[in-house]
């Protein structure tokens, strides 16, 4: 339960000491944004190189350093929820969250029941595609509703966070290709454009599933 908690301190103690404290905390801050808002779509943000000195401490984190982070974020995660299920869900505000995620996915299981004929691979599916009750916290819950081991649970959870950050390493490399970083416009814009994405495809799934509530009722 606690040790990756543990391993996350100390990797952040080791970036203390190879840079330096601006970066920790330009490294927490895009954290925070990532878990809560941008998902692994924070890593079409990143740029070519960090560079030097204090042109490096003021631009943002590269695409492979964004790709390393939510690549530990989901597995840090995912070590928890998959083998700590049971505690979790006993914490006050928790708990109801994942009992949530647990509707989310037997609502996909019934839209789509391949996936749980599938099982391994319907998972790393499940986990590579960008939506708000998928990803880690959403595939942990997901292989058990699948019946998976707890070790098969977190490989297919590893494997689909590593589809789903590499097509987001690639999609910021052809970013980087032919526009502008330097525009501010253009970032301002990139930044709306994926918000916009995240707000699009949550809609479409929350209506998907009053739809099929609705449905059921009839």
């Amino acid at each position: 339960l606690v040790g990756p908690l543990l391993l996350t301190a100390a990797a952040l103690a080791g970036v203390y000491v190879a840079h330096d404290g601006a970066y920790l905390q330009k490294l927490l801050a895009t954290a925070a944004a990532t878990f809560f808002v941008f998902g692994r779509f924070v890593i079409l943000g990143g740029v070519e190189g960090g560079g030097d000195g204090l042109a490096a401490a003021h631009a943002f984190l590269t695409r492979g350093e964004l790709f390393l982070l939510v690549m530990w974020m989901d597995l840090a995660v995912a070590s928890v929820l998959v083998y700590h299920q049971g505690f979790l869900w006993k914490l006050p505000l928790l708990g109801p969250r994942l009992r949530g995620l647990v509707a989310d996915g037997r609502f996909i299981l019934k839209r789509q029941a391949w996936i749980r004929r599938a099982t391994f691979a319907g998972l790393v599916l499940f986990v590579t595609f960008p939506l708000a009750a998928t990803g880690s916290v959403g595939g942990a819950i997901f292989g058990r509703l699948l019946g998976l081991s707890r070790a098969a649970a977190l490989l297919g959870i590893a494997l689909g966070s590593f589809l789903g950050c590499g097509a987001m390493y690639l999609g910021a490399g052809v970013i980087n290709a032919y526009v502008d970083r330097d525009d501010p416009w253009l970032t301002v814009g990139g930044i709306a454009a994926i918000l916009g994405v995240i707000v699009l495809l949550n809609w479409r799934y929350r209506r998907m599933k009053t739809q099929s509530r609705q449905a059921d009722e009839r």
